[in-house]
């Protein structure tokens, strides 16, 4: 009988979606047999950021799930060690801190053990993504 499959989760809030997230999911997904993507709600964005997605929550999780490197998309409103190793099984947790995907900062409560961290992907080339973007980042640093 084989071992089971190796299970990953990123964990972000995937908002104004660009080429950087497929980078890093597919950089994660290499690293696992299995992808989970848990996308944080909006009243988490608002909480850490200060401000709502520009894309409502249900819209961001079916763009998720529709890349051929996820293997299941939850929706989540925090992402806790005992939800990630217990009910899902996961064996890696996956930091990129780049643009909504979380970094190890933001993965604290999660054994350092568990904790995967991913190179930053291309950002959006978009002059219009990117302002928006670095407008919300602005905005979560004075939250902070």
């Amino acid at each position: 009988m084989g071992s089971a499959p190796r299970l990953g989760c990123v964990a972000g809030v995937f908002d104004l979606f660009h080429v950087g997230h497929v980078d890093v999911l597919e950089r994660a997904r290499r690293h696992c047999d299995r992808l989970v993507v848990a996308v944080l709600s909006d009243d988490w964005a608002l909480d850490a950021w200060g401000g709502r997605p520009f894309v409502p929550l249900l819209e961001r999780a079916q763009i998720v799930e529709h890349l051929r490197c996820v293997d299941e998309v939850v929706a989540v409103d925090d992402v806790r060690s005992e939800w990630l190793t217990g009910v899902l099984g996961v064996q890696t947790v996956f930091a990129a801190g780049t643009d909504g995907v979380l970094g190890v900062d933001e993965l604290a409560g999660i054994p350092a053990g568990l904790i995967t961290v991913l190179p930053a992907g291309r950002g959006s080339r978009s002059p219009i993504l990117r302002a928006a973007i670095d407008q919300r980042q602005s905005r979560s640093s004075n939250v902070a």
